[in-house]
């Protein structure tokens, strides 16, 4: 389903003033992680740059967790620009290995942008105002 602007100005509008804040970034069985935390929910990008576990596929993943709705089946990406990345999630996670890679690489220009991003299911969504990462190693 395509999300029209009128529909990312609803999700977004809620955090219109609040200020971007940094990524909690960290290092974890040696791949990259990227932490964001806002009022309803989280989002941690593990990233595999240097291909850690198979030298031949990313090890890539997003884990989003939502206060009210703890099991979706999908996860949608709303950026205040009007861009949008759409996975199907398994209690939270989807892998780059099984995404559509138009939809990672479009999730992770987003991130690399920065500023508000509504993360939106069927029953839940809360905004992260982030700083950009330019530059991020997860594609």
């Amino acid at each position: 389903m395509l999300y029209r602007p009128l529909h990312i100005a609803l999700f977004l509008g809620a955090a219109s003033s609040a200020v971007a804040a940094e990524w909690e970034i960290g290092l974890s069985r040696g791949l990259e992680t990227y932490a964001a935390t806002a009022n309803d929910g989280t989002l941690l990008l593990v990233c595999d740059p240097d291909r850690v576990y198979n030298p031949n596929e990313s090890h890539a993943y997003f884990l989003s967790r939502h206060s009210d709705d703890k099991a979706p089946q999908r996860i949608v990406f709303l950026a205040a620009t009007g861009e949008q990345a759409a996975f199907s999630v398994q209690d939270g996670i989807a892998t780059q290995r099984d995404a559509d890679p138009a939809e990672w690489a479009q999730l992770i220009d987003m991130i690399e942008a920065g500023g508000q991003i509504a993360v939106v299911t069927a029953r839940d969504a809360f905004t992260l105002d982030q700083d950009a990462l330019p530059g991020l190693r997860c594609r």
